[in-house]
């Protein structure tokens, strides 16, 4: 009697000039996106001391809020900066685990489990060159 399970992917890529490249991209699209959130955050702000006939109280009380929501956006970009560095220092060729996936297995009695659930998938630039099983 055998049965099907799900068991969890390793998905991981090479290394390459292009993987650098594109993981680079993404990262300045985000922190490009964070600049975006804090100058629409500004313009709201200002839009909102202008039309609005709050007290100063309340302008104070914005304005803590807006330096806030600040400070987590430079965090946020000061923690990509430090994964563009990690990016530039990882050696070519080397593998960095990028996600994981989900996959049907048969599993019959005397089966070794663990080699069975341990799978993992090898792509360089969006080609898959291996596929291991059991290295766990």
């Amino acid at each position: 009697m055998s049965i099907q399970i799900l068991r969890p992917v390793t998905i991981k890529a090479k290394v390459t000039e292009g993987l650098k490249v594109r993981l680079a991209n993404e990262l300045h699209a985000a922190m490009q996106m964070i600049d975006d959130e804090m100058q629409q955050l500004e313009s709201q702000v200002k839009r909102a001391q202008l039309t609005a006939t709050i007290s100063a109280q309340q302008q104070m009380q914005l304005r803590q809020l807006v330096e806030q929501e600040k400070a987590k956006r430079a965090d946020k970009k000061a923690q990509i900066h430090e994964e563009l560095q990690a990016i530039q220092a990882l050696p070519m060729g080397s593998e960095v685990v990028q996600g994981t996936a989900q996959s049907l297995a048969t599993i019959d009695v005397g089966d070794d489990y663990d080699a069975l659930v341990s799978l993992e998938v090898v792509v360089e630039d969006g080609k898959v060159i291996a596929i291991r099983r059991g290295e766990a």
